[in-house]
């Protein structure tokens, strides 16, 4: 009951292949486990385990994968770099608009030196926010890496 119910859960992988007898079957696969069934019935001949893809199939998508984790690792730097540059632009500024309330004695200009550091704190957390959201897509992206380790 326990193959028949992996089995249900499998997918058809191809209609016509040979097992290691050479009879004539139909593979189906699920979490990485081989089930050859009768061409016709529903009758497991053989069932392993496949851990290793062969070569001719493993070695193109190992170098796509490398080069989706590349991109990845590519795209979070540079909109780190780019991050990181617009809040400093965002201190300094921030900086100036305080040192400029300090010095001000009119009330106007205070408030809006209030106002203007409060809208610098606004995009920062929003900058903050965007950060995260690029390190949670990468981190997103390297689990699906581990599907296909």
């Amino acid at each position: 009951m326990y193959v028949m119910d992996l089995l249900r859960k499998s997918s058809l992988i191809s209609e016509h292949v040979i097992d290691e007898d050479g009879k004539p079957g139909r593979m189906f696969a699920y979490r990485r486990t081989v089930f050859i069934v009768h061409p016709s019935e529903s009758t497991v001949y053989t069932l392993y385990p496949q851990h290793k893809a062969n070569e001719v199939i493993r070695n193109p998508i190992e170098r796509l994968i490398q080069r989706a984790v590349k991109a990845a690792e590519r795209k979070e730097k540079r909109e780190a770099k780019r991050i990181n540059v617009r809040k400093a632009e965002l201190a300094v500024e921030r900086a100036e608009a305080e040192l400029r309330c300090i010095k001000s004695e009119s009330n106007r200009v205070i408030a809006e030196m209030n106002a203007r550091v409060n809208e610098i704190d606004v995009e920062l957390r929003k900058l903050e926010r965007e950060l995260f959201e690029i390190k949670r897509e990468k981190t997103n992206l390297m689990k699906s890496v581990v599907a296909y380790v």
